[in-house]
């Protein structure tokens, strides 16, 4: 089975990602494996239900020995080890594949590494000056965007899409994640000079960058320097201002940008809200309120890397 890197480490595969990098002489973290033999699980208590565009939801429920992810879509379904080491997938007949790959490297690792002790937030994140900053907003906000400006800068690009945290490292640091970039049309003209829609509505079509330069990429879990909430205006005051967040409402905040939040439910919403206190209680999480206009994002990318610039790497959130 190929090995591919993700999220610092390394995962075993019986089904092949062209969107990830090869890792060679590494320890799997997690293996995954293919089963045409599914049998309906036992003991299984729904947790949290999730729409995922077009109509298609996912269902997370609590196993005796882990987690199940139910696709509604054309892929089938997915356990994971209470330990997260080991996914299975349980394909439907003609799977999608493009589909099956974006829903192991999206929430069935995710819902793995949740398994093993880490929060994940659904954001972006680079690495500025030895420090990490993470970006977190909902979608078509701009983190996507923000990160693929910074990496263009000569930011190290760690993540898209999800950040791994482990609430206990020491000091707390972003993990590496999937070092391709999914832009919509505008903003892969923008930044890339590549109009992937073509004509069609900008927000119906995405280019994926899978191939950024080697120097353009994190590797390591890297410590954090900060993590932003993303607040975008019209372009009228501003390039870029932050607000530093108290640990609370820092923590609610991280809190409602959980990768998988809505999936975990009621029943882990003690863990997540924990995980989430330690971090708020260590790092420093402003709020980012900056210009969304094309125009204006060289300056927000120069005021961040200002910003960043010799900072030192700490624990302790900003007052």
């Amino acid at each position: 089975m190929p090995d591919y890197s993700i999220f610092g480490s390394c995962l075993r595969s019986e089904i092949a990602f062209p969107e990830l990098r090869t890792a060679i002489n590494a320890a799997p973290r997690w293996r995954l494996e293919i089963s045409r033999q599914r049998h309906p699980p036992v003991g299984t208590a729904l947790l949290g239900t999730d729409d995922i565009g077009g109509g298609v939801a996912v269902r997370l429920y609590k196993l005796p020995g882990g987690y199940l992810l139910e696709y509604d879509d054309n892929t089938g379904s997915f356990e994971v080890s209470a330990d997260g080491g080991l996914i299975t997938w349980f394909p439907v007949p003609n799977a999608d594949s493009v589909m099956v790959r974006l829903h192991v490297i999206g929430r069935v690792l995710a819902t793995a590494l949740h398994a093993a002790g880490l929060f994940c937030l659904h954001g972006s994140g680079v690495v500025v000056e030895g420090g990490a900053i993470g970006f977190l907003a909902p979608r078509f906000w701009g983190k996507s965007t923000l990160a693929m400006a910074l990496a263009r800068a000569g930011a190290g690009l760690l993540s898209d899409d999800t950040l791994a945290v482990h609430p206990d490292d020491v000091p707390v640091k972003l993990w590496p994640g999937v070092h391709s970039v999914r832009l919509w049309g505008d903003s892969a003209e923008r930044i890339a000079g590549d109009d992937p829609a073509e004509g069609a509505s900008p927000f119906e079509v995405k280019r994926t960058f899978t191939r950024l330069p080697e120097h353009l990429l994190a590797r390591e879990p890297v410590p954090v320097s900060a993590i932003y909430l993303l607040a975008p205006n019209l372009g009228t005051g501003p390039v870029a201002q932050r607000e530093s967040l108290a640990p609370v409402p820092a923590a609610a905040a991280l809190v409602g940008h959980a990768k998988i939040g809505a999936l975990l439910g009621r029943s882990e919403a003690p863990v997540v809200l924990d995980r989430a206190v330690r971090i708020a209680s260590r790092v420093p999480v402003y709020r980012l309120d900056l210009a969304r206009d094309f125009a204006r994002l060289s300056a927000v990318v120069m005021q961040l890397t200002e910003w960043h610039r010799g900072a030192a790497v700490g624990e302790g959130p900003v007052r």
